[in-house]
């Protein structure tokens, strides 16, 4: 008996599990489209174009005009290169369970391109692409009904991505990968408190419908973690 209920208990863990899985993907597949719609209507480029580019590569071009590896061109001042940010597009998001967390976490997944033009040169291109993490949970209020809260919002830097577009010499290969390391540190340090504010108000203006599948989601979720813990002997 004993063994038919805990077939039982892991069919419905089974079950739920995969009910759950369901409707993680249709919640991530509607909030991408919330988010895809409302962020192109934000200033996110702007906000994004005041991260301090220039100032942070200077040292690196400094140091490529020294040792005359970009031809002489580079001068003393900054205004002999500008970076501009384009191509941002938003990707797949999705929603996965975070065991440390009582809640989901929504993965927005981000790409863009960072251009870095001279004077006399091409632009140096480099490709770019992270994850965003926002953490979902409920918040019981005065009126004791279940709103959907999000929490911490952060950039995952363990996913930052950045690749030159150009075809560098080997003479060059070390200022690209200096110029690489610059952009990466600069996106871990500066992207989320950019990006974070306008993730947030995109998602609380979600459309009811995303939202109350959401709030279903995660009280289902509870429901299922209390249903399947097995009694302590």
């Amino acid at each position: 008996m004993l063994k038919v209920s805990g077939f039982f208990i892991l069919l419905c863990g089974l079950l739920a599990s995969s009910s759950a899985q369901e409707a993680l993907s249709r919640a991530s597949f509607q909030i991408t489209n919330a988010l895809t719609r409302g962020l192109p209507g934000t200033n996110i480029l702007s906000a994004l174009q005041t991260i301090d580019f220039q100032g942070s590569l200077k040292n690196v071009f400094s140091l490529a005009r020294g040792n005359h590896i970009l031809g002489g061109l580079l001068t003393n001042g900054d205004t002999h290169f500008m970076v501009q940010i384009t191509d941002f597009r938003l990707l797949q998001v999705y929603l996965e369970n975070s065991p440390n967390f009582k809640g989901v976490e929504l993965w927005i997944p981000l790409a863009f391109s960072i251009q870095i033009k001279f004077l006399a040169l091409n632009p140096y291109i480099f490709h770019v692409r992270t994850d965003m993490i926002v953490q979902l949970y409920l918040e019981k209020g005065v009126d004791s009904k279940y709103r959907l809260a999000f929490g911490h919002c952060r950039i995952a830097p363990d996913t930052v991505w950045i690749q030159s577009e150009n075809l560098v010499t080997p003479m060059k290969k070390i200022i690209v990968e200096n110029v690489e390391r610059v952009l990466g540190d600069l996106i871990i340090h500066n992207l989320e408190a950019k990006m974070c504010p306008f993730i947030n108000s995109c998602l609380y203006n979600l459309n009811p419908q995303v939202t109350n599948e959401l709030i279903s989601l995660l009280m289902e979720q509870g429901r299922f973690q209390a249903t399947t813990q097995m009694p302590s002997k």
